[in-house]
């Protein structure tokens, strides 16, 4: 069982807690169309431009909450979380570009179909 550093947990309890403040609406200041941009060149091989992951080990990132991106992708680009492939991507982006980007994901519309089991 992989046991999280205190470090590690702390960042997660505080982006969960982002985001159930702050809801999955884009931010007013996030520029959605650039993020689109940035997933176009940067996300779309891996998390899918439409945000349904293209690779098994991808997360999809469609209708996430724009918090959340934001605090991973932060995550990613100071070192406390790692991955090979977003240390490739994410070390270029600026915190204007993260925050697009988030925004991006976070404004894809989701809809659920029929649960299993109902």
């Amino acid at each position: 069982m992989l046991v999280p550093s205190s470090r590690r947990l702390g960042a997660a309890i505080a982006a969960t807690l982002c985001c159930l403040v702050m809801g999955s609406t884009p931010s007013d200041a996030a520029d959605v169309a650039h993020g689109r941009k940035i997933a176009a060149a940067k996300c779309q091989m891996c998390h899918g431009l439409d945000g349904q992951a293209k690779l098994p080990a991808a997360p999809n990132l469609a209708g996430q909450v724009e918090a959340y991106l934001v605090a991973q992708l932060h995550a990613f680009h100071d070192g406390q979380r790692k991955n090979e492939m977003m240390s490739l991507v994410v070390p270029s982006l600026s915190d204007d570009d993260i925050a697009d980007l988030a925004a991006y994901y976070a404004a894809i519309e989701v809809k659920i179909g029929k649960v299993p089991g109902q």
